[in-house]
């Protein structure tokens, strides 16, 4: 069998590449990878070294206006048809366009079309026409290497990702099944796929309820419950530091417990600085022998110049930056790479708990079984931001049913908090086994084989007489 992956940006660049889940596929099946990353770093990955895969460009997508408009507007139409139970507002929050006039008009054009067609049935009419707008070039030339390639499947590992786009609906046209999987725990409420796709791969059969909800015309056989490759190094002990050599590499102590201050981007906690201050502050009032230490690791996107203050006013914060590389700015733009994958997986490994705004980095902690903690109040000097907001989020209902995680409401319960859920670290273990096994497929470390299983199923669909 002929498997081509897409590869669109860093994010399928790391749970496909960097993850075991190519070598599986290349153990049985001719796998390409069809990319759109700078060449030499595709060409530096194991398997592609080793022989295993082939790597291809593929050809830029310049998106015309008209193909930009009715994206967003499906994207749009979903929010507005789902406001109410998936706090619509808190999302469209999320999508300020740029002040620059040309966003700006593309935006109003794609809000009003996606208040107009608010409804399942509308956003599923808008998908239609965005397919039939895609049109160019980088159409032409996808259906020309899909002519010459002959795969048997194409997987694209993002589903929002616009440069896709072309090379999926080429495939579609040419009757050659097509899949994508959901990349995070919080992207189907965020708006209709910006890619056209037969099939789709979900973490957990919680959101393929989900996906059926958003797309009531789709067939419920195309969507496949396979996990996701991106908790696959936690099984992976080979690059794991022993727990001295890691600490003294960041300068820490082997008797005090260490909690780990895992930012998040910009968008999502932009006053991140204030509640790393606020613990370092707090946890300088417990006495030396008993006080927690802090690892900071900056969200990969945010190059932490904003936290220089904080970190200057508090040595005593270990630094651990995200080793990525090829500029910063978003998650299309800048990507991992194995030593950042050996590095995040050692500090779950070795820190006893997680500290932050909401993010999936607690479900990593999870898999080691180590206390996360969610900050959950607005810092001093917040301005008209509030966390809360974030909080109301669909994919935050599990957490707010299962309670995995440690709550911090106000500043003052910081301290206790921490000390406490280090203190007692199975306070919440059965909480967090749940929260795992309700939102990835169990077991976690049997991902690869799963989405080889689901692709090949796909695969002999067509295949089938």
């Amino acid at each position: 069998m002929k498997i081509v992956l897409l590869v669109p940006d860093g994010m399928g660049f790391r749970n496909f590449l960097l993850t075991t889940v190519l070598e599986r596929l290349a153990a049985r099946d001719t796998v390409v990878v069809w990319h759109a990353l700078p060449a030499a770093i595709v060409e530096a990955t194991r398997p592609v070294r080793s022989g295993q895969v082939q790597p291809v460009v593929l050809p830029p997508y310049a998106e015309g206006a008209a193909a930009r408009i009715l994206r967003q507007a499906k994207i749009y139409a979903q929010i507005y048809h789902h406001a109410e139970r998936d706090a619509g507002e808190v999302l469209l929050a999320f999508r300020r366009p740029s002040r620059a006039w040309r966003p700006r008009l593309v935006a109003t054009a794609a809000r009003t079309l996606g208040h107009l067609f608010a409804s399942g049935a509308g956003a599923g009419r808008l998908h239609r026409w965005h397919a039939r707008a895609v049109r160019g070039r980088s159409l032409t030339a996808a259906r020309a290497w899909l002519e010459q390639a002959r795969p048997d499947v194409v997987l694209s590992t993002h589903q929002r990702a616009s440069r896709a786009v072309p090379a999926m609906l080429a495939a579609r046209r040419l009757g050659i099944p097509s899949a994508t999987c959901v990349y995070s725990w919080d992207n189907l409420p965020k708006g209709r796929m910006a890619v056209h796709a037969d099939h789709v791969l979900v973490w957990s059969a919680a959101m393929r309820q989900e996906l059926l909800r958003y797309e009531p015309e789709r067939d419920p056989s195309s969507v496949h419950v396979v996990g996701t490759p991106q908790f696959g190094p936690h099984f992976e002990r080979q690059h794991l530091l022993a727990r001295q050599v890691f600490l003294d590499r960041h300068r820490l102590e082997q008797t005090r417990p260490v909690l780990c201050f895992s930012g998040d981007d910009r968008a999502t906690s932009p006053h991140d600085p204030l509640y790393l201050r606020d613990l370092a502050e707090t946890l300088a009032t417990v006495p030396r022998a008993a006080r927690p230490q802090i690892l900071f690791r900056p969200c990969p996107v945010d190059d932490a110049e904003r936290y220089r203050a904080v970190l200057d006013a508090h040595p005593e914060i270990a630094f651990s930056p995200p080793r990525w590389q090829s500029g910063r700015g978003d998650w299309t733009t800048i990507l991992p790479t194995d030593e950042d994958q050996a590095l995040f997986a050692n500090v779950v490994a070795h820190c006893d708990g997680v500290i932050n705004v909401g993010s999936t980095v607690a479900m990593d902690f999870a898999i080691k079984d180590k206390p996360g903690i969610f900050l959950a109040y607005n810092p001093p000097g917040a301005g008209d931001w509030d966390v809360g907001r974030l909080y109301r989020l669909p994919h935050f209902a599990t957490v707010h049913r299962l309670e995995p995680v440690h709550w911090v409401t106000r500043r003052e319960q910081l301290g206790p908090v921490v000390l406490d859920a280090l203190a007692h670290p199975a306070a919440r273990q059965a909480a967090r086994q749940a929260w795992l096994a309700a939102a990835v497929a169990q077991p976690l470390e049997h991902a690869d084989r799963r989405f080889a299983q689901a692709l090949h199923r796909i695969a002999a669909r067509r295949q089938a007489p």
